[in-house]
């Protein structure tokens, strides 16, 4: 990275930040597009929110140390359009570091998030934040397309379209946050107020290394932010497993590590047991047991294709509770049959 300061990037003790003039103005909206060796993809991502019909707006991609060519595309899109400012960490630091330096440095009223290997249609921006000024909410989220990369398909939307709007309480969030759905609430991608963000300390968990959506939405309803849904869905979501192939979006992928998530969201909820409701409180023991019965359900499967019979079994016996997540992938599989 020698010379990288004369390129017009300034240099801190751990990552550089793209440099901007004194007296840059605020801009409406800051999309922040964290990425890892997704060179593949990243190009759609940020030409997607480039592309957005709202104009004001900056774009932060934060590469975290990546190794494959995605810091030469990065520079070579920053070198065609200002609006995009690189972050690149030295080393690899994890999604969450990633996006909590991107919002201390935003400039934008609002905050959007997207994955690298994700993209927005032209719309989103304007006709959520359009949503979010006219609702006067600090949040605005919305339906979203899914796509499997390897059969290079739309596989349908998060649920049934439509150009209808409610509000998401923080009760319904909970109550649609089933860690065994196909799609929850916790995988919302939201557009936040910045300035609710920073001065309710609504940020990202750094010990994450997945889960993090579910995490900061967490925190800013703790936090007592507002929220507004839309049921159109402008953002089109990679599914890490594809409905279709049956197969990792990318040779990287791998499963989430559901005893992490469910440290995690203990701690949460110890840490924010007095704001809880019972009910509240309920809803989130709920979400950590099915974490944990996530974990042993694929530790036994993994024995079971490694050959291991004999463990697979015996993670069964000890943890029974495994089998309500194949129970009810069954019974939507038969329940979506029958309904077509």
């Amino acid at each position: 990275m020698a010379g990288i300061t004369s390129r017009g990037l300034e240099e801190q003790p751990d990552f550089w930040l793209a440099s901007w003039h004194a007296g840059a103005k605020p801009v409406r909206a800051t999309v922040v597009v964290p990425t890892f060796n997704a060179e593949a993809t990243l190009g759609r991502a940020l030409r997607s929110a480039l592309g957005q019909t709202m104009r004001s707006i900056e774009v932060i991609v934060v590469d975290d140390a990546s190794t494959d060519g995605s810091w030469a595309l990065i520079r070579a899109l920053a070198a065609g359009d200002p609006r995009l400012r690189p972050i690149r960490n030295k080393v690899n630091r994890g999604k969450s570091v990633g996006m909590n330096r991107a919002i201390a440095h935003a400039r934008g009223r609002w905050l959007a998030v997207l994955d690298a290997d994700d993209w927005y249609h032209a719309d989103r921006l304007s006709a959520l934040i359009g949503i979010g000024e006219r609702r006067q909410v600090e949040m605005v989220a919305d339906n979203q397309v899914f796509f499997d990369a390897t059969a290079n398909r739309i596989v349908g939307t998060a649920w049934t379209p439509a150009m209808t709007e409610w509000e998401l309480t923080f009760d319904g969030f909970l109550e649609e946050s089933d860690a065994y759905a196909k799609f929850n609430m916790g995988m919302l991608k939201p557009v936040m107020r910045t300035d609710f963000m920073r001065r309710a300390a609504v940020g990202y968990e750094e010990q994450a290394r997945d889960g993090h959506d579910f995490l900061h939405l967490l925190a800013f309803f703790l936090a007592g932010g507002r929220a507004v849904i839309s049921d159109t869905p402008y953002y089109h979501y990679t599914q890490p497993f594809g409905a279709i192939s049956h197969q990792w979006s990318h040779a990287a992928r791998k499963r989430y590590d559901f005893n992490m998530l469910q440290q995690l969201s203990q701690h949460f909820a110890a840490r924010a047991q007095d704001r809880l409701t019972r009910s509240q409180h309920r809803r989130l023991r709920q979400r950590i047991n099915q974490f944990r019965s996530l974990e042993h359900y694929h530790r036994a499967k993994e024995r079971f294709a490694e050959g291991d019979l004999v463990g697979a079994a015996g993670g069964i016996a000890r943890h029974p509770g495994l089998l309500a997540y194949p129970a009810r992938r069954v019974r939507s599989l038969l329940f979506d049959r029958h309904s077509h």
